[in-house]
């Protein structure tokens, strides 16, 4: 395989990989790293992150990914990631020359000149890297990882997927990530396909460069949220070069929205992107990744819930199984919405010193997900979270329709909102947070409440505009909606 980190002259083959990584994994052993310890990694997309993880893996350690900021790196930033490194207790922490002495913990900032020394061969079952997850409902929490478990989820969707050494991706997402780690790194290694990685923030900014590389490598797989599909719809204008070769593109790790595949489609059919190639997809972190993949070979219409229509994410993969219960436990009827459960190969061993949070989320072998969906056909349409839920007038609605219509109506695309109900003495009230340019910001709460109101049949009580990148937000850029309440009231409040 070849690995091409953003900034780098070249591609590096498989060989020059695992020299890297032994040149890291030779510099951790020197820094005290053993069997069982664990690396965290504070590093951007680039080589340092691919030898770094892999280096870990050499000396029997397991990786803790730490969340790189996809702007700018300020020192607030690095201080709120304290007690993620606290709670990940690591031997060591690989992380920039800038950041070292920023952590109580000994850092690791080069890799060793020369790759020497033994390897140490992880077991199956050893943990390979604890992944924080997201925290857009509470507190992250480690999902441990082993070895067995990453595979058996990598092999499985490149079995999906078809994945083979003729593959070719160009990725942007955050190797922190679940889907930038695994989708984006772990899955090439495995299938020993190319791999060009781009960073976060260059894509927020240009997202027509990752089209435009996407073209010019001869592109043939890769993933990204919903958000991101729009973004390049609304903001690329034209493609340089041909995206004919493009047969893979995994849209999930947010609500895929129908809008939104259509309207890609749409808009670079002319420049040779297929209806096909869209393969939206469920999964989640304590699975390490994919649970479903949709599959064009077997079509599947959406299915409406609560007046939405919701795309198919697709059959359970190889391992994987899912159920959707009602809130006694027993499976829903086919198109009922329940909570989705996976069973898998690929689940976590349980989140990291953590019995409380891991007895509750696993039950008999299955995950509690927290997420709801519907199964029709035999397969899955996810439509949302059970906490997040808005009942309106009797009527339910899913957060994020509400949110998309909002951001729409001011084109404030890569901002955010968040829509929660809010209790006051005279009863709820619906409230949106929205984040708004200073250039769209006149007009803003009529714009929204008028293109709610007109799209989804919601009265929003109290629209409350903020400056972008304001919300509180997870690791991973989601809203971080537990907290949202208490800062609109606390800097914004009536």
């Amino acid at each position: 395989m070849q690995v091409g980190p953003a900034g780098s002259p070249r591609p590096y083959t498989g060989g020059q990989v695992v020299e890297l990584a032994r040149r890291w994994r030779r510099a951790l052993q020197e820094a005290g790293v053993r069997p069982g310890s664990r690396v965290a990694i504070l590093l951007p997309n680039d080589e340092r992150f691919v030898g770094a993880f892999f280096g870990a893996w050499l000396c029997g350690a397991a990786a803790v990914p730490l969340a790189w900021p996809a702007t700018t790196l300020d020192a607030r930033r690095v201080v709120a990631l304290r007690p993620l490194v606290e709670a990940a207790d690591p031997a060591v922490i690989v992380t920039d020359e800038a950041l070292a002495d920023h952590f109580p913990v000994r850092a690791v900032t080069h890799p060793d000149s020369v790759a020497v020394g033994h390897d140490v061969l992880p077991a199956p079952g050893d943990t390979a890297f604890i992944q924080f997850t997201s925290g857009s409902l509470g507190r992250p929490k480690g999902a441990v990882i082993t070895h067995a478990a990453a595979a058996a989820c990598v092999y499985a969707m490149g079995h999906a997927v078809g994945a083979s050494e003729a593959d070719v991706a160009v990725s942007w997402l955050p190797l922190f990530h679940d889907m930038g780690l695994v989708g984006g790194l772990l899955t090439p290694v495995a299938y020993r396909f190319p791999v060009t990685l781009l960073s976060p923030g260059e894509f927020l900014l240009h997202p027509g460069r990752w089209l435009d590389r996407a073209a010019a490598e001869g592109i043939t797989t890769a993933a990204a949220p919903d958000f991101a599909w729009r973004l390049c719809t609304r903001r690329v204008g034209s493609v340089r070069g041909s995206l004919s070769s493009w047969r893979v593109a995994i849209s999930g790790a947010e609500p895929v929205h129908r809008s939104t595949l259509d309207a890609f489609v749409a808009k670079f059919r002319s420049h040779g992107f297929g209806r096909d190639t869209f393969r939206p997809a469920y999964g989640l972190a304590e699975n390490t990744l994919a649970a479903c993949i949709y599959d064009p070979a077997r079509p599947e219409g959406d299915a409406s819930v609560h007046g939405r229509a919701i795309p198919s994410v697709g059959a359970p993969i190889a391992g994987n199984e899912i159920r959707v219960v009602d809130a006694d436990g027993r499976d829903c009827p086919e198109g009922q919405e329940g909570e989705i459960r996976v069973r898998s190969a690929s689940l976590m061993s349980g989140y990291f010193r953590d019995e409380a949070a891991s007895a509750a989320a696993l039950v008999d072998g299955w995950l509690r997900t927290g997420d709801l969906g519907v199964v029709t056909g035999g397969q899955l349409h996810v439509s949302g979270r059970a906490k997040e839920l808005v009942i309106q007038n009797g009527s339910k609605f899913h957060p994020y329709d509400i949110e998309r219509v909002a951001t729409d109506a001011v084109d404030a695309t890569v901002a955010g909102a968040a829509a929660y109900v809010l209790p006051t003495g005279e009863g709820e009230i619906l409230v949106l947070a929205a984040e708004v340019p200073a250039s769209k910001a006149e007009g803003a709460d009529r714009r929204i409440r008028g293109a709610v109101l007109e799209a989804l049949g919601v009265r929003i009580d109290r629209v409350v505009v903020v400056a972008p990148g304001s919300l509180p937000r997870t690791s991973s850029g989601k809203i971080r909606r537990v907290e949202v309440p208490q800062f609109v009231e606390a800097s914004h409040g009536a």
